[in-house]
């Protein structure tokens, strides 16, 4: 009975310490990491955090200012208003264990641009760069401050703009802008966009020497087919759509609309050239900062396609510029609010 015993209470030590073993077994020790990456917005900053703990299966932020977007996603952002140095820390945990991490930001780089009429919180739409052959139609539309440039692409696309601040009414537009020289680099200039708000219409001509008129825009989201449809005052019209599907871009492709995503954009405005921009102030291209925050941007590249009808439009107008090589197409969601600026070139 005694060599029972012993044998018992000697079983029971191994299942005590192997447990013992197993729960400080380096497999369970969280280990609490993340990284940020800052992106000025209108009015603010951004900061997108990307978790890289080990061995947690929950997550909590918090910061000694700024609002978080979700305080127990892997994966958010913070915004803040001020310049300032701030902690952001991140208590990560499995259940039986947990550690934290914090880090000290610095945000120096947030201007105030409160002549900004509104801001744009959240928008969608499609976007395609394509090459054209019509160089009559196409010289027609340079302004005589610039020239023609080293070959003739037209970007186009479709945008949503279903979420603005200060009241503004949600408005969709259609664009076209095309390549060209000036002063020896190369910009685009829009040359079409019809609108379906008046408020949008008058403050992108007036403000920033937009060639806007209205018309009538509808953008349908069917996924992963995108499709855009828009009819101007003229009777012009204009189709265009991205289908996701099984869609592999190309690296080449990819890299060549992000060589155009780089050039700045030049409007006339009283007389006067402007340069285009967005008060983020972000120097990468759109493909490039969906990359870097896909927690506020959804980028999917699909298979472009468009067509154009001016068979009631009796002279040379934006819409005759047809393709003749589809360089590549993207369906776009943005969450990054951001305002539009006008600064002399």
């Amino acid at each position: 009975m005694n060599k029972l015993n012993l044998t018992l209470l000697f079983l029971i030590s191994i299942v005590f310490l192997s447990c013992n073993e197993n729960n400080n077994s380096p497999e369970s020790i969280v280990i609490a990491n993340f990284e940020t990456e800052i992106l000025l917005g209108e009015n603010q900053a951004i900061v997108a955090l990307t978790n890289l703990s080990q061995n947690a299966t929950t997550y909590k932020w918090s910061s000694s200012d700024g609002v978080i977007e979700n305080t127990t996603d892997d994966n958010t952002s913070i915004y803040f208003k001020e310049n300032g140095t701030y902690q952001i820390t991140l208590e990560a945990s499995n259940g039986t264990s947990s550690n934290t991490k914090t880090i000290d930001i610095t945000i120096d780089n947030i201007t105030n641009n409160g002549y900004i009429p509104y801001r744009y919180l959240e928008n969608d739409g499609i976007f395609m760069y394509y090459e054209t052959d019509n160089i009559e139609v196409y010289k027609s539309l340079i302004p005589d401050e610039f020239n023609m440039p080293s070959r003739m692409i037209v970007f186009a696309f479709f945008n949503d703009f279903y979420k603005l601040d200060f009241g503004a009414t949600p408005y969709k537009e259609n664009a076209i802008s095309i390549l060209v020289e000036y002063q020896g680099e190369e910009f685009f200039h829009c040359v079409y966009m019809p609108v379906t708000d008046e408020h949008s219409m008058r403050a992108g001509i007036i403000g920033l020497g937009l060639p806007k008129t209205i018309g009538n825009i509808n953008f349908f989201r069917n996924t992963p087919l995108y499709d855009g449809y828009a009819k101007n005052q003229l009777g012009g019209t204009m189709n265009m759509s991205i289908n996701t599907e099984n869609y592999n871009i190309n690296n080449d492709v990819k890299q060549e609309m992000i060589n155009l995503q780089l050039l700045k954009s030049l409007q006339i405005r009283n007389g006067k050239i402007i340069v285009i921009g967005n008060t983020g102030g972000n120097e990468n291209s759109v493909i490039q900062t969906a990359n870097q925050y896909p927690n506020l941007i959804t980028l999917k590249f699909g298979k472009p396609s468009i067509t154009t009808n001016t068979d009631a439009i009796s002279f040379n107008h934006p819409l005759d510029l047809k393709p003749s090589r589809i360089i590549g197409g993207f369906y776009l969601k943005n969450t990054i609010p951001f305002g539009l600026t006008g600064n002399a070139f």
